[in-house]
């Protein structure tokens, strides 16, 4: 059974003392300016601020503008700088206000939101403390200024003063914390279903646990400790062990139990293993489970549960009497520091008026090195809206992300008309590309247009060049389209051939990452839907004409489909360089068939804020692993939110905070698929340069893996993921290659 429960109420209560996270990095104020600084709020404009008596007012749904001269010359503050925008207002509304920075990462929103604050409608004033650090700073134009924007969702809000400020040391962590307190107070719109708590499960302990006030569980990281969760037979007190390859990841879970009584204030202290000669072989970074309201996985429909959403960085954390939380700890080794053996260290536990417990753990450091994602001719990324800053794509190399997702209605060159022509700014995605390439993002793929049943307003490309170099306003833009859907309008087709020679011959001559172009998602998915125009069979040609306008624009570049379908997918394999599926199932035979033609297979699948590590582990490793794609997309990587996923349509599997990316554990599920990838590749690597033939021994386990396929997977509209039967054999299966491996050493 798969658990959870806390109480967000004692969220509140707590106050976080950040313990050392390996690779966070360093901080800190800027040197080119005296802080504080005072910051007047903008006139004109969206701005909606104005002063009564000394008190400047915003209205709820308002925007007001803060600005102050940027410091920095270029588009960006020197990496690491962070400044805090202090406001003092009157928190005396119900719902916090929202604070974002000009970021541009993004052209249809180039505000990213940093933080939120108030909604205690407590009547007092308050000062609020927003970080931005520089990832997330761009220079305005025509201001050539910071600017932030503050958002209040009622109001008016109320403020007597703004001004910048230096961070304090505790800046993050005060951060997460206040993050994690305003997401408990929104939710208590919707109370957790009483059929969620029936789950529970009971304890079961004996000897000196049975008498213990905090009780540690081992559990197996893909099977979730929640708050209804409780110590089974075997599990309490149990050390940990983990098996690490010498430039891997792998991750640990622990549970922590309240027996007899509340525990207050909880902590979690770990240290880098170390060998004899005190030399670190790997990291310890721990992270804590925020428990928030989700709608319907345990219990189907849109009943309330409380799922482990995010993990941050370690933070104290209280937990009710009989109620579980999870500590999730990452095991990180690097391959220049680590040494193949097997090592002991201790993950200790604190809590008030409780003796501290210790618990064992073995980390044993296997004597072989994965292939990176690189030299195992792997990619994966998500479907991001708009962009992400550089420190979070530093991090997505962690989790085995080398390519990012990206969409023209979010992110694009500005277009601007001229005589005869039309002029390309691309000084934000010129800015954005050399930070991927910093990052190590190898590749991305384009999507020039959205979902094909929004014709014609979703196609995002076309679209704007009407809107842009036509004049013509949505409508218009309609119209045009409507005169024959079948094809692209007379008047659009050169110019999206100029665009896409432009586009190209820029992007390889500022060394960007390989940029692989789609017209639009998924065109294959017509026959689901029936509309007053019929199946919308015209979006076939639709895709296969901007197809070859793509390629007349420029020859060089690749070309890629999502096919949603086999049947009538398999039709656009002559147009495409990159067939992405989800549709194997429907033709076992899909994959060959496609590299018959000589092109390269990718699958991807889906996913939403709730995701189980385990079912992302199956998918995007065994079960594609089983058909060798080379690649995959994830729709979606941060669709969705913010942090209060209660209500909506949430396709995310992370987070960013001004500082730092939170994963879920969807995400560390998905960094394990894409290492069993990498010790799969390994695998063959070696034994190609020993002679060893590997067709008996694979053959016996992918003929596990086929036969271990669950439900699942087989509808592409709803659930176009599979679960394995048993989640259990996936460890067994990487055993079995790893001993394999080290045999060939």
């Amino acid at each position: 059974m798969r658990l959870i429960l806390l109480s967000f109420g004692m969220l509140l209560a707590i106050w976080p003392t950040r313990l050392a996270f390996p690779g966070a990095f360093p901080w800190k104020a800027p040197a080119g300016i005296t802080l504080p600084q005072a910051v007047t709020p903008a006139a004109g404009g969206e701005s909606a601020w104005r002063n009564e008596g000394g008190v400047w007012l915003l209205n709820a749904a308002r925007a007001g503008l803060l600005e102050s001269p940027a410091w920095w010359t270029g588009n960006r503050p020197p990496r690491g700088e962070v400044v805090v925008l202090e406001v003092e207002y009157l928190d005396d509304f119900a719902h916090p206000v929202r604070a974002e920075v000009y970021s541009a990462l993004g052209t249809t929103r180039p505000y990213s939101e940093l933080h939120r604050f108030g909604g205690a409608a407590d009547g007092r004033w308050k000062t609020a403390r927003i970080p931005a650090s520089s990832d997330f700073i761009f220079r305005s134009a025509p201001s050539n200024a910071i600017q932030f924007r503050l958002t209040p969702a009622d109001g008016p809000l109320k403020a007597r003063a703004f001004r910048l400020a230096a961070p304090l040391p505790d800046e993050e962590e005060r951060y997460n914390a206040e993050t994690r307190a305003w997401v408990a107070r929104e939710q208590r719109r919707a109370e957790t279903s009483p059929r969620y708590f029936n789950l529970a499960q009971k304890a079961i302990l004996s000897g000196e646990w049975s008498r213990k006030p905090l009780v540690p569980f081992c559990r197996h990281w893909m099977d979730l400790v929640r708050p209804i969760s409780a110590p089974q037979a075997g599990e309490a007190g149990a050390p940990l062990r983990v098996r690490v390859f010498r430039n891997d990841d792998e991750p640990v879970q622990l549970g922590v139990y309240a027996n007899a009584r509340d525990l207050r204030n909880v902590r979690v202290s770990v240290a880098p293993v170390k060998d004899t000669a005190g030399n670190t072989v790997a990291e310890l970074i721990p992270r804590v489970a925020e428990y928030s309201k989700v709608r319907g996985q345990m219990i189907p429909g849109y009943l309330i549960e409380l799922f482990p959403q995010r993990l941050w960085p370690a933070y104290p954390f209280d937990v009710p009497v009989g109620r579980s939380h999870m500590i999730w700890l990452v095991v990180r080794t690097k391959e220049a520091t680590a040494r193949a053996g097997t090592y002991a260290t201790t993950v200790r536990l604190q809590a008030d008026g409780v003796d501290e417990i210790a618990v064992p753990l073995t980390v044993e450091v296997l004597n072989a090195r994965l292939l990176t994602m690189e030299e195992a001719g792997l990619k994966l990324g998500g479907c991001t809206t708009g962009l992400v800053p550089e420190f979070e794509l530093e991090a997505l190399r962690n989790y085995n992300h080398n390519m990012v997702n990206i969409w023209y209605a979010s992110i694009r060159p500005l277009l601007s008309k001229n005589s005869g022509s039309f002029g390309m700014d691309f000084r934000i995605m010129d800015d954005w590309m050399a930070a991927a390439k910093r990052a190590g993002i190898s590749d991305l793929v384009y999507f020039l247009g959205g979902n094909p049943y929004g014709f014609p307003q979703t196609f995002g490309f076309p679209r704007d060049l009407a809107n842009t170099l036509l004049g013509l306003d949505d409508a218009g833009w309609k119209r045009l389209a409507m005169e024959n859907p079948h094809v692209v309008p007379e008047k659009i087709a050169p110019l999206m051939v100029e665009w896409t020679r432009r586009f190209g011959d820029h992007a390889r001559s500022n060394g960007w990452p390989n940029v692989v172009l789609t017209p639009f998602d998924e065109p294959a998915k017509y026959v689901q839907y029936q509309s007053s125009l019929g199946m919308l069979t015209f979006i076939k040609p639709q895709f296969k004409e901007q197809i070859r306008l793509l390629r007349k624009g420029d020859p060089k570049a690749q070309i890629y489909g999502s096919i949603h379908h086999y049947d009538p997918g398999i039709e656009f394999l002559e147009d495409v360089d990159i067939f992405c599926t989800n549709a194997v199932s429907e033709n076992w035979n899909l994959p060959d068939e496609v590299r018959a033609a000589r092109k390269i297979l990718w699958e991807y699948s889906g996913n939403h804020d709730r995701g189980l590590p385990a079912t992302a582990r199956y998918t995007f490793g065994y079960y594609f692993a089983a058909h060798n794609s080379r690649g995959s997309l994830v729709w979606a990587y941060n669709w969705g939110n913010r942090f209060d996923t209660l209500d909506g349509n949430n396709w995310m599997y992370v987070w960013n905070t001004p500082f730092d990316l939170i994963p879920t554990p969807y995400m560390e599920g998905l960094r394990e698929a894409w290492d069993d990838r990498r010790l799969l590749e390994t695998l063959k690597r070696a034994a190609a340069r020993k002679g060893v033939n590997l067709d008996t021994f694979l053959g016996r386990l992918f003929g596990e893996i086929s036969t271990a396929r669950g439900e699942g997977g087989t509808d592409t509209v709803d659930d176009f993921w599979d679960r394995a039967k048993n989640d259990a054999m996936m460890d067994q299966w990487k055993n079995r290659m790893a001993d394999k491996l080290l045999s060939l050493q």
